[in-house]
């Protein structure tokens, strides 16, 4: 199971959804659902939006995904 960990990663930066909006350039709807639920309505993602979270973070991708064994 993929686990979302950005409301974590925000808050040891100290910076909001709406921030890392404004920043990154992605829709906070977007940002929405990674934080909510630890990303259960995410479907998918692109690279380019993934990479663009990073940047404005200043993080890697494992920083904000994590693969959780379900047993």
């Amino acid at each position: 199971m993929i686990k979302f960990t950005l409301d974590e990663v925000l808050k040891d930066k100290g910076m909001t959804m709406y921030a890392l909006a404004k920043k990154s350039g992605v829709r906070p709807n977007t940002i929405g659902q990674w934080v909510t639920g630890n990303g259960a309505e995410v479907k998918s993602i692109t690279i380019d939006t993934l990479e663009r979270i990073c940047l404005a973070l200043e993080c890697k991708p494992g920083d904000i995904i994590k693969m959780i064994d379900k047993n």
